[in-house]
This record gives structure tokens, C-alpha cells and sequence, in this order.
């Protein structure tokens, strides 16, 4: 039997990113330095792997601090997808 290979999907989003997309957007207006900080680096940049569960909270903080609407999730949601990247790396299994 051949060898199985196992491989773990990784998404990142860098920070640098998260800010040019606000930027481009005009995203993020209502936030102060504090909380800016805080959706660029605690809720997207420093984390290793990005889940579904963190995205949503990136896209609600920045519908939150910005002049958008809760109907603005779904569009505000594909950009930020839009600039994660996904990675496949090597995972050993037993």
C-alpha cells in the first residue's frame, strides 16, 4: 500500500493587507488608533491559521467601526477572503 500523504490547509491574513483593503475601501473610519490596532494584528495578523469563525469577527469589527450595515457582511466577507492566503503544508499522521 502506498504511502498517504496528510497536508493541513493554513490561511493567513497579514495585517499589512487587512489595512490597504480598508484603506482602498474607505473601511474602518468610526475606529481609533486602539481599536485599528486591535482588528490589525489580535484579530488577523498575529494569528497563524485563520478559521471561518475569525473572519466573521474581522468582517463584524469592521462593520462596526465603519459607515456600513449588517447587509454589507456578505461583500465586506469576500474581500477579506479575498486577501487571505491559503497555504497546504505537510501534516505527519500516524
Amino acid at each position: 500500500m502506498a504511502n498517504k500523504w496528510f497536508f493541513k490547509e493554513i490561511r493567513r491574513i497579514h495585517a499589512s493587507d487587512l489595512r490597504a483593503l480598508c484603506v482602498k475601501n474607505d473601511w474602518y473610519t468610526r475606529g481609533d488608533n486602539e481599536e485599528y490596532g486591535h482588528l490589525l494584528f489580535d484579530l488577523a495578523g498575529h494569528k497563524d491559521n485563520i478559521t471561518t469563525d475569525d473572519v466573521c469577527e474581522i468582517v463584524q469589527d469592521i462593520i462596526d467601526h465603519s459607515d456600513l450595515l449588517a447587509d454589507d457582511f456578505e461583500n465586506v466577507a469576500y474581500e477579506v477572503l479575498r486577501i487571505a492566503v491559503t497555504t497546504l503544508v505537510f501534516n505527519e499522521k500516524d
